[in-house]
């Protein structure tokens, strides 16, 4: 007996279905007709293509030869001018009839208007001095003419194209590149134009064939955007401004592919406020640059947005005419026809070439032109597809019935199945199902209840290793939590970097010394560019793995010298995965060092001039007597007498010196009880009154009136009588003395300004020091006691030369009780 099989269930009804050849028919004549509408839609969407690439390309063609025209007028006008150069009512007339029509929008309307095609005509002398410059229409002052031999005296900054013209043959042309400021995102949104030229200038010469100097004639670059301003590749009509995000605009560029017309401004080649050429777009810009629009469009750099950019630049530059598609920064797909400006005039003669037009076209709007012949074909063949609907609904009638029978044979075990697969697929344990026969089905019911019994063992053992790999985890996230505690609690930046120099991390110390947060991934050279030497000694260590260890680092910064305690040290056997950098800052100890030092001298100079003092004083006594003795007898002659006089003076000089010694190696404690600084600033002020007069100093005081403040006003005046004195002595032949009080953040600060001739720079960090004096006859401790006075009393005195001349000393006293040492 045959044994039911799922073969012999399967094979009746597979005979019912058999039975319907008109169904397979009307299958293959459908899929037939489908393949001819698909061929036939093909070649018409293809003709379409074609049509529309030429025409991009032939207006983009039309586009450059028109640029080409225009260059060679404006070498026509320079050769014509070049022969009234001397004439300046030539000039004027000119330049007022240079004029050409520009297409734009002002204050919200759409306007045409006529604006001169140069923005100046310039007459430049032999030795680069310009003769004569006419702007806006009228001449250049005299006083606002410049060299322009010197690029930095150049409109922007680094022009040569005098020294370029200089070079030239009788009749030949110079041609500069598009110049100007470069213009941000941000500029550009608050309506700020992109202000260049194109300089086309000749050399003049004499008719002995001596170089006479230059013309030249500096091109509007507005006329040149007027080029592809208002071209709209699509219905064929001009608009007045493009839409950038339609993809549907044109631009230009030039031989070395930078960008010269564009709707968005930060695309054209442009310099900065230095005059230096802004880099271009690149893979590496960074955020900063691209967010504020500082990226500049060069299609040989270009490849990082779509490859076709760099190829179009290549085609232009070997004379080609084509299209491509590319892709623009902000995403649009387009089409792009390109056409190059034959030129080859100048620095043009390289290539012979301006540079290119391009024209873009969105695909939406490409492809809609050359889908309307697959439209009319899906039209015939839609009516053949409703009768032919009607005979595969008759098919699937039969295939139901098939399928019916089928299924009565196989439902009831398939619904076992599933059953127990959803108790499966739910996470319970499935039961084992009642094998019955011995067909496919029932060999399918046993692998089922077998692979249900090996799903229950792999599903506890994989509770068990997720339990003991989330165990893991919480324990290396404690570990890793640890590490960034210490590291964040550790006062020295700590900075690591992989084999390649990238940044992979920092501590929150890091950022503070660098000033900034750097994302991971910056290279060292630019982490470190403001770091005098710390790029060469990273550089050396990756690259030769020497130079490890630590050594001091000493850099100058806007508050001062600050001292770092610098580190280098590998990661992994010989620097095997990068670099661990460390900086520690070292300023406040240095500077505490260096005090220390300074009181050390201070203390020990102290006892040096006290002992010496105290052991000249009685000898220079003894002396004075004796001389004074001999000074009174009446028989020694007028001269005698004269010689003795002056010896005596010396004496008493010397005198005066031993006492600032001791006044200065042990001076009296201060008595320090509130009062007024400003009434004691304004006497001292009053004694030197008569003095300035007699110098014919101007005294100019401006004391603001303090709270009263402790402090001893004995010294305080014996400090500002110092710093006055010194300011007389600066100003020999008569000056302005000026002398302010005023509170700053609960101090009081006292500044003595002097037009005097000033500090010299290598003096500066002496002037307090003891003994150290310019003037002959001075002791050089007048400063030095001053400094210990303000000291004395918890404040500071700085020494600085002023900008308009003369020198300038700023005390700052603490205003607050308890301040004072």
């Amino acid at each position: 007996m045959l044994k039911p099989t799922l073969f012999k269930k399967f094979l009746f009804p597979s005979l019912l279905i058999a039975l319907g050849p008109l169904l397979a028919v009307s299958v293959l004549l459908y899929t037939g007709l489908e393949q001819v509408r698909d061929h036939l839609a093909q070649e018409v969407a293809r003709t379409a293509d074609r049509q529309v690439s030429e025409t991009l390309q032939n207006r983009a063609r039309q586009v450059a030869e028109s640029i080409t025209h225009f260059l060679r007028e404006r070498e026509n006008d320079l050769r014509f001018l070049s022969r009234f150069s001397h004439d300046r009512q030539m000039l004027l007339g000119f330049y007022a009839v240079s004029r050409r029509e520009i297409w734009q929008i002002r204050n919200g309307r759409e306007e045409r208007r006529q604006i001169p095609l140069y923005r100046s005509i310039a007459l430049i002398g032999p030795d680069g001095r310009e003769r004569l410059v006419v702007r806006d229409g009228e001449p250049v002052p005299a006083t606002a003419l410049r060299d322009v031999s010197r690029p930095e005296q150049t409109e922007f900054k680094t022009e040569t194209y005098f020294r370029d013209i200089r070079r030239l043959k009788p009749g030949e042309i110079y041609v500069s590149r598009v110049t100007g400021f470069h213009v941000t995102t941000p500029e550009q949104q608050a309506g700020r134009q992109f202000e260049g030229v194109i300089r086309f200038g000749m050399p003049l010469f004499r008719a002995d064939g001596r170089f006479d100097g230059a013309l030249i004639l500096s091109l509007d670059h507005r006329h040149l955007m007027e080029f592809s301003q208002h071209i709209d590749p699509g219905p064929g009509y001009s608009f007045v401004e493009p839409s950038y995000e339609s993809a549907n605009y044109a631009f230009l560029f030039d031989d070395e592919g930078w960008i010269i017309t564009h709707p968005k401004y930060w695309d054209l080649r442009g310099l900065d406020a230095n005059g230096r050429l802004v880099p271009p777009y690149s893979a590496r810009s960074s955020r900063e640059d691209i967010e504020t629009g500082r990226i500049p469009f060069n299609l040989d750099h270009a490849g990082f947005i779509h490859p076709n950019y760099p190829r179009v630049a290549e085609a232009v530059r070997q004379h080609r005419v084509g299209s491509v598609e590319t892709t623009n920064v902000g995403r649009s797909r387009k089409i792009m026809a390109y056409a190059p400006i034959i030129y080859d005039t100048g620095t043009y003669r390289r290539h012979g070439i301006f540079g290119g037009v391009t024209i873009g076209l969105q695909m939406d709007q490409y492809y809609e032109q050359s889908s309307s012949g697959s439209r009319l074909i899906n039209r015939q063949l839609r009516q053949f597809r409703y009768r032919s609907a009607w005979i595969m609904t008759l098919t699937a009638l039969l295939a139901a019935l098939a399928a019916w029978r089928l299924a009565r044979g196989i439902i009831k075990p398939i619904q076992k199945l599933n059953q127990e697969a959803h108790r499966l697929a739910a996470g319970d344990a499935a039961s084992p199902i009642a094998v019955s026969g011995s067909d496919e089905l029932a060999q399918l019911t046993e692998t089922f209840n077998h692979m249900a019994r090996e799903l229950e063992e792999r599903r506890l053992n994989l509770l068990s290793t997720l339990e003991q790999l989330q165990q893991s985890r919480r324990d290396i996230l404690d570990e890793r939590n640890f590490k960034e505690s210490i590291l964040e609690s550790i006062s020295s930046a700590i900075l690591t970097f992989d084999t390649g120099g990238r940044l992979t991390s920092t501590n929150s110390t890091a950022h503070s010394f660098l000033g900034r947060t750097w994302p991971l991934g910056s290279h060292y050279a630019t982490v470190f560019s403001a770091w005098e030497g710390v790029p060469a000694r990273v550089a050396r260590a990756l690259s030769e793995g020497s130079g490890y260890g630590r050594e001091p680092l000493k850099l100058r910064r806007d508050s001062g010298i600050r001292h770092f305690d610098l580190g280098i040290f590998p990661i992994g056997p010989e620097g095997s995965q990068g670099l661990t950098v460390t900086l520690r800052d070292e300023t406040i100890r240095e500077k505490l060092r260096e005090e220390t030092i300074r009181l050390d001298r201070l203390a020990s100079l102290g006892r040096l001039a006290a002992g010496i003092s105290h052991e000249i004083r009685n000898p220079l006594t003894g002396v004075t007597l004796l001389l004074d003795d001999l000074h009174d007898r009446a028989a020694l002659a007028r001269e005698d007498r004269e010689m003795l006089g002056r010896a005596m003076a010396e004496i008493e000089r010397v005198e005066r010196l031993v006492a600032s010694l001791l006044s200065f190696a042990s001076p009296p404690q201060a008595e320090f009880r509130m009062g007024r600084l400003d009434e004691t600033v304004q006497e001292v002020a009053l004694l030197l009154k008569r003095s300035c007069r007699r110098q014919q100093i101007e005294l100019i005081t401006d004391c603001r009136r303090l709270e009263p403040f402790p402090f001893d006003p004995d010294k305080i005046r014996q400090a500002v009588l110092n710093l006055l004195k010194n300011a007389l002595e600066a100003m020999p032949d008569g000056g302005r003395l000026t002398l302010s009080l005023q509170e700053e953040e609960q101090q009081a600060v006292l500044r003595v300004a002097d037009t005097g001739s000033g500090i010299a720079e290598a003096d500066l960090p002496l002037l307090f020091e003891p003994f150290f004096t310019r003037k002959g006859a001075s002791t050089g401790l007048g400063l030095s006691i001053t400094r210990r006075i303000i000291e004395e009393h918890g404040g500071s005195i700085v020494a600085e030369n002023r900008s308009a001349g003369g020198a300038c000393f700023t005390v700052r006293l603490p205003m607050t009780p308890g301040r004072q040492q």
